[in-house]
């Protein structure tokens, strides 16, 4: 009688433990000590990143995964690129290029001198959609306006190898960029969308993102072009890091 008495509680022990377990398995414990459904409870959303993969929610409060940067492998792993497909939409206006206005790629042509951000354009199914921008780098929003030649900007500070840098978005649509100045931009969020083509937004440019690296922050040049090649020194070509 012992024997079936002490089995009997043996059962039990083991059921219990088998519950306790699963209850483990099927539910996570917040830093605030709420419960809240393990990962078989999240929804099958999806999010486009801009290298063009996507990345669904995961882990106990069901937040999207990161996107993987762009430049893994290579040997500055500090910026990714602000649209899908980048190599492909430089076809105008690389860094560096000599803008004369009889020559020039874009027709009709307001501008000349040497270039110092690299131009993505975007693709024919793309004129009438929102295309957005992300962010190339994790830093500080520094400015947020309106300029001439540009429509809407944004300039960001962030590093490279160590020095401060100063990332340009030019034409943006404002409307579209909801962090305010001295905002911590992430690596990899959207920053906004492009403006439209002709309009205020692009102070009636075609529809395309103008990017920047000016080598230093606080006080960043936003010239678009520059008389001299010498002047070049001062900015850093995007396509050494965003465009592989």
């Amino acid at each position: 009688m012992r024997k079936v008495i002490i089995g009997t509680i043996s059962l039990v022990a083991v059921g219990m433990l088998l519950v306790a377990l699963f209850g483990v398995y099927k539910y996570t414990v917040t830093d605030g000590g709420d419960v809240v459904p393990g990962n078989d409870a999240c929804t099958l959303e999806a999010m486009l990143c801009p290298d063009g993969s996507a990345v669904g929610r995961t882990g106990s409060r069901c937040e999207f995964a990161p996107c993987p940067s762009l430049s893994e492998g290579r040997n500055s792993s500090e910026f990714i690129a602000p649209l899908d497909r980048a190599s492909e939409r430089v076809t105008k206006k690389p860094f560096g290029i000599l803008i004369k206005k009889a020559t020039s790629p874009v027709q009709q042509e307001r501008f000349s001198g040497y270039h110092t951000g690299t131009d993505f354009e975007t693709f024919p199914d793309e004129s009438d959609i929102d295309v957005s921008v992300y962010a190339v780098c994790t830093g500080v929003l520094e400015v947020k306006e309106s300029a001439s030649g540009y429509g809407g900007l944004v300039v960001q500070r962030c590093t490279s190898d160590g020095k401060p840098v100063s990332i340009l978005y030019g034409h943006l649509a404002l409307g579209s960029v909801t962090a305010f100045v001295g905002d911590i931009l992430e690596q990899g969020s959207v920053i906004g969308t492009l403006g439209k083509a002709q309009s205020v937004d692009t102070d009636g440019e075609r529809k395309h993102l103008h990017l920047g690296i000016f080598k230093g922050a606080g006080t960043a040049s936003i010239l678009g072009y520059v008389a001299s090649h010498n002047e070049l020194d001062r900015w850093i070509d995007p396509c050494l890091f965003v465009c592989k």
